[in-house]
């Protein structure tokens, strides 16, 4: 090469170095003063030598080979120091990629908050997964497979892992008003996620911004139709308001709720999963949002009716008979629990009636899964009489008038002998073995028309069954499963004693609800 064109290429060079300083003098210069514009505090200018390389070089390919390698080495060490730089760089340099943030954000949930010693930090990685997931949402919004990330990230990990009633805890805490304890801006260098960041207001409703509409109704959906609006909790508005906080399973179901409305209705497609378990998951979500009512009604429950002092066991199971026998005239009700308690039963069972609608929607959806959700369906309708009994028999307890008392207590006896029978079939249903079924049902009463038979029927088939299954060892396997109903059975039995033997005078408590 000749020294002219040697001379040529220098300058080239000098003039690709000027031209990159000036433009990243430009692009800091916007980021300070339009901080108010969603991600960008977050762009490539912040990338110094590694943008340089790209002005030169167009170099992105081998730098995210590079970022990739390095990260999950480091990972694999447990060398966290600069991961999340790492990380932002790759989702900077692949963002039009869906399944390299799908890996990322349970990669931040699941391994990486894994790694952390405490539970405190292994809750602020998996927020860290959820803002990561939260920065795509803002630059490519209304996608199915980041809003089914994240509805995962809420159910599986914050709602439903080993150390669910730690996170359920926080989360329902930190939705709610409080001042954070971060104090520097986001887009400060140092800053670090400490806590979910509150979504309601001091009346238990959802902050404005998250239920802004972004997107405009499709002119050709009917009337009364989902249609995703783009706003974050667009599907948590119906469940106002929230006194003690949002629930992570809330949550998921709103993500997931979200997902299946774009796959219906704008016809998405998730990059991995099929379109009957996107479809499938509000129903699920819901289940399991009032299942977690259900628990935290029998605890304040018990808070209420057996001091504060009473310790209340761990396992779910063993919750259903520590209060199960409190007199019909008790005294020194805690009124603040006794709310709780009457919300939380009360929110279960309109939980329960909501899952019911999403499993008939997605039923009707896909036919082949008619028989693998009817068992939800019938714990479903079990849950539901079960609360509303508990609910009305704790309103009773603090009814006005003797009227009122009476009133209550017959709605609560009627919602738990339903409640008995549901659960006397369930148990027929999909608990009791062939040979006994055979052997014990009455002529033409087969484990899938169980529903014919009369509640006297009901309860004496079942107590044949349990009795052949003492004899036999028939279905033992399932004794723990069934355990679990028997302890439902026998709660609603004490506490319909109860009620009969109370008297129609008004309760020694009167507090007011």
């Amino acid at each position: 090469m000749n020294r002219a064109g040697r001379i040529g290429i220098v300058a080239v060079l000098l003039a690709a170095l000027a031209l990159n300083g000036v433009t990243r003098v430009a692009a800091d210069h916007m980021r300070a003063t339009n901080t108010s514009i969603p991600g960008s505090q977050t762009e490539l200018s912040q990338m110094n030598s590694f943008a340089l390389a790209l002005l030169l070089g167009g170099l992105r390919g081998p730098l995210v080979m590079i970022l990739w390698s390095s990260s999950e080495t480091q990972k694999a060490d447990k060398d966290l120091e600069d991961f999340d730089t790492k990380v932002e760089w790759i989702r900077l340099l692949q963002p039009e990629f869906d399944t390299v943030h799908l890996f990322q954000i349970w990669n931040k949930a699941y391994n990486i908050s894994v790694q952390m010693a405490s539970l405190a930090n292994k809750y602020t990685a998996i927020l860290d997964a959820l803002d990561y997931a939260q920065r795509v949402d803002d630059q490519r919004p209304s996608n199915i497979n980041i809003l089914t990330a994240i509805a995962q990230v809420y159910f599986d990990k914050l709602g439903n892992s080993n150390e669910k009633g730690y996170y359920r805890e926080r989360i329902r805490t930190e939705s709610k008003p409080h001042e954070l304890k971060q104090k520097l801006a986001r887009n400060d260098p140092a800053w670090r996620r400490l806590e979910f960041d509150p979504i309601l207001d001091d009346k238990g409703d959802i902050l404005p911004q998250y239920l802004k509409p972004v997107r405009a109704r499709p002119s050709d959906l009917p009337a009364g139709s989902d249609w995703e609006d783009g706003s974050a909790l667009q599907y948590l508005k119906q469940f106002e308001p929230f006194p003690y906080g949002v629930s992570p399973l809330a949550l998921a179901y709103n993500y997931h709720k979200r997902a299946q409305v774009l796959q219906t209705v704008d016809h998405q497609r998730h990059a991995q999963l099929s379109d009957m378990v996107v479809d499938s998951r509000p129903a699920l979500d819901l289940k399991g949002w009032g299942e977690e009512e259900w628990e935290r009604g029998r605890r304040a429950e018990i808070r209420a009716l057996m001091g504060p002092g009473r310790t209340i066991p761990t396992e779910r199971n063993d919750l259903e008979l520590v209060a199960a026998d409190v007199p019909a005239n008790a005294k020194d009700l805690l009124p603040e629990a006794m709310q709780e308690a009457i919300y939380s039963y009360n929110r279960a069972v309109q939980l329960a009636a909501a899952s019911d609608a999403e499993y008939a929607r997605h039923i009707a959806n896909y036919t082949t899964n008619a028989f693998l959700y009817q068992s939800h369906r019938d714990d479903l309708k079990a849950m539901s009489f079960m609360c509303a009994a508990d609910r009305d028999f704790l309103k009773a307890l603090i009814a006005h008038t003797p009227e009122e008392r009476v009133k209550l207590f017959e709605s609560a006896a009627k919602s738990y002998a339903d409640a008995n029978y549901q659960n006397q079939l369930i148990l027929l249903q999909y608990y009791t073995g062939d040979n006994a079924a055979q052997k014990l049902f009455p002529p033409g009463i087969t484990r899938t028309n169980v529903t014919k038979l009369s509640r006297e029927q009901a309860a004496t088939v079942l107590n044949a069954v349990l009795d052949d299954m003492r004899r036999t060892g028939e279905g033992i396997q399932n004794q723990e499963d069934m355990t679990e109903y028997m302890r439902y059975m026998e709660r609603a039995a004490r506490r319909l004693h109860t009620i009969a033997s109370a008297t129609t005078e008004p309760a020694a408590s009167t507090q007011s609800q």
